[in-house]
């Protein structure tokens, strides 16, 4: 990677996005401050935001590793549309409220 390509980011995550943790963490880069992550831990895991937290930073906790489990990949992907969904709803319902 030269060092032109470093600097871009849409570069750096074209390459990013090819290994599921770094296309999550891209994703949360880029949505820092969008999505709350405590809300999302609860409503689409049922679990705590520190939870979310140690899988997302790949955190070791009692010398294990902790990371996202291809189901949880899936249940991430599924609470990503299911949000953006309710987004183009809303957007929807926005257009075509009156003055």
């Amino acid at each position: 990677m030269t060092f032109e390509q470093f600097c871009n980011p849409a570069f750096r995550r074209q390459e990013q996005v090819t290994v599921k943790s770094e296309a999550v963490w891209a994703s949360f880069i880029e949505l820092d401050g969008l999505i709350n992550f405590s809300r999302l831990a609860k409503r689409y895991f049922g679990k705590s935001q520190s939870w979310f937290a140690q899988k997302l930073h790949g955190n070791s906790v009692d010398g294990k590793e902790r990371k996202f489990t291809p189901e949880e990949y899936k249940q991430l992907s599924a609470a990503f549309r299911d949000i953006a969904s309710k987004l183009e709803a809303y957007a929807n319902c926005i257009d075509k409220a009156t003055d």
